[in-house]
């Protein structure tokens, strides 16, 4: 196998915990298996990396880190208690703050996605092409490509970084709608067209 050393013996769960360490992001599975693979030069199944995992989970369970999964993958991560202590010591800036406007697009977007412009704009009543712009910026959502509707508009969906910071494992772990209310119903995105978005 490409680029490891046979002779290479640490543990594989010191190995993953090491990939996890020197990355920011989390990552898969299948890209921890890969890594462990490209840096032994061994083959490693999933349940390997999954058995790895386990270790670490127990090896961290009483420390001030914790091996959390999140976005789709796993990362090493200060637990909430310690990171509010170090931020303040540091004097980091105070966690991402977003004004009205950007939580109800961003909430629109991530219980509807894709969606395009003129979709939220129906369902806030206002244009949000301000917000839209600022999501992106942030790297809440990104472009999904073009929805089958005329003019072909651009759709949105959230993405990775807003798994994290809301430190969701995937979307099926965002509340259910029925759960934060009793609001009937909301139109289905694909019938929102460009032409009705336009406020009076």
């Amino acid at each position: 196998m490409e680029g490891g050393q046979d002779s290479f013996t640490y543990p594989l769960e010191n190995l993953v915990e090491a990939i996890l360490f020197t990355n920011n992001s989390p990552l898969s599975a299948s890209a921890l298996q890969k890594a462990a693979e490209y840096i032994t030069g061994r083959s490693f199944t999933l349940e390997d990396i999954a058995g790895a995992i386990e270790i670490l989970r127990q090896r961290y369970h009483s420390t001030s880190i914790e091996l959390i999964e999140v976005a789709g993958g796993y990362a090493l991560r200060t637990r909430p208690g310690y990171g509010e202590a170090l931020a303040k010591y540091l004097g980091l800036q105070n966690p991402l703050q977003l004004s009205k406007p950007l939580l109800e697009t961003l909430a629109i977007v991530a219980y509807h996605q894709p969606v395009t412009r003129p979709f939220i704009n129906h369902l806030r009543g206002v244009q949000s092409d301000y917000a839209v712009e600022k999501l992106l910026e942030l790297e809440l959502i990104e472009p999904a490509g073009r929805a089958e509707l005329p003019g072909k508009p651009l759709s949105y969906r959230t993405t990775k970084k807003f798994l994290e910071l809301l430190g969701l494992r995937s979307l099926e772990d965002l509340p259910r709608l029925r759960e934060l209310s009793d609001v009937p119903p909301l139109p289905d995105p694909s019938q929102v067209h460009p032409s009705e978005n336009q406020p009076t």
